[in-house]
């Protein structure tokens, strides 16, 4: 088959020709779209869990692109442990309001949006920010120097901007699990507050991250389990894998036979990431129109080799000695299932559960593992155990 009319895209973040399983959530958004558009009215905002490369970041990205094509005020960062999210957040508004002021060219609107938002940055410390309207402070707003009251304040000036063009305001993080604590607390705070008004602006957030978001989200405030819409994401059905295998290569007047696909769902066993590398392979070793077994066989294998040489490698090669025998410990007690740190200990020879607490805690730096519950670990990408095991073999 011709390599260059391959229509799968393995890759973090790459959105795949056909976003399968996904149709809920996709069309949970319209709703929010439509009442925000149709009725000027913000819906509950949203927080998408899952495991890694189980495609949270594909649907963010579909979620922008849509909020983009109706001309949105949108703003996307990623949390991470080396700036604090005010601060990427922060920067990111100030790019989403530049945008918005060239989409809706009415400037009179925005002069008290970006006064507020330079009241707000320069209450951060952040400095040299060009906002593309020359505009004053405006003093007593988003500037108090508490960051979840000044973040509400602002996106509720941003909200009556958006409600008066007749848009909405989209607001996405991802890998919010790698934000400290004040920032989780202070973003719970912002979108409680938005969500007092008795009819809430059209402001909607929505964060994504590890499975252990919700629980992390509870810990900084205890409302956060009821502040939130929780859409958990995971592996695809055997039906969502035969659409995401499918329906691309039928645009292309490709098919596969049964069995191929049966062999193809045992290989990606459910895993997003995989059904597209397997796709990939699959297509450029075989000779077509229709893919076989032995295609599945030879491409699965290429798959494989591709996703063990970077996925789960470049993950156990940044493991210590001491973090290894954890994951070994983990892959063999249980595989992809958590598993109890006091059984963990126990399996390694350990007097004392807290003698795992420096690997653990490194791992979970690491990404390799995550707490889904207290007192359990689990690993955070999808058949790492096999793999684990197999380098013990």
């Amino acid at each position: 088959m011709d390599p260059v009319e391959n229509p799968f895209r393995p890759g973090a973040g790459r959105r795949p020709p056909v976003l399968a399983g996904r149709e809920r959530i996709l069309s949970n958004f319209d709703v929010v779209v439509r009442r925000a558009e149709n009725y000027g009215e913000g819906d509950r905002s949203w927080v998408i869990n899952g495991l890694r490369g189980v495609g949270k970041t594909v649907l963010l990205n579909e979620l922008m692109s849509q909020a983009n094509a109706r001309k949105w005020i949108v703003a996307k960062v990623e949390a991470s442990t080396s700036a604090p999210l005010r601060r990427v957040l922060a920067t990111e508004l100030v790019k989403a309001l530049r945008t918005a002021t060239g989409r809706h060219a009415d400037r009179s609107k925005w002069k008290r949006v970006l006064g507020v938002l330079r009241s707000f940055t320069f209450k951060l410390g952040i400095d040299g920010i060009t906002l593309g309207i020359d505009v004053d402070p405006v003093h007593g707003v988003a500037d108090s120097g508490t960051f979840g009251d000044d973040l509400a304040a602002l996106l509720e000036v941003i909200g009556e901007a958006s409600l008066e063009f007749g848009i909405g305001t989209l607001i996405l993080v991802d890998e919010l699990q790698e934000a400290g604590t004040d920032d989780l607390e202070a973003v719970n705070m912002a979108v409680h507050s938005l969500g007092q008004a008795p009819t809430p602006l059209p402001v909607f957030f929505v964060g994504a991250g590890l499975p252990s978001l919700p629980a992390q989200l509870a810990d900084a405030a205890s409302y956060a389990e009821r502040l939130y819409v929780y859409q958990p994401i995971g592996l695809l059905s055997p039906d969502d894998v035969r659409t995401a295998l499918v329906e691309p290569c039928e645009q292309r007047g490709v098919t596969w036979q049964e069995d191929a696909l049966a062999a193809a769902f045992e290989l990606a066993r459910g895993y997003p990431y995989f059904v597209q590398s397997i796709g990939k392979h699959v297509w450029d070793l075989a000779a077509g129109p229709a893919f076989t077994m032995d295609d599945v066989q030879a491409g699965g294998a290429l798959a494989r080799e591709e996703i063990d040489a970077g996925l789960y490698r470049s993950r156990w090669e940044r493991a210590t000695t001491a973090q290894r025998r954890l994951l070994t410990g983990m892959a063999h007690l249980k595989g992809e299932d958590p598993v109890e740190i006091g059984e963990l200990a126990a399996h390694l020879g350990k007097a004392r559960t807290s003698d795992l607490s420096v690997a653990r805690q490194e791992l979970i730096k690491k990404g390799l593992v995550y707490a889904p519950e207290r007192g359990l670990v689990a690993f955070t990408v999808p058949g790492m155990a096999d793999f684990v095991i197999a380098q013990d073999a």
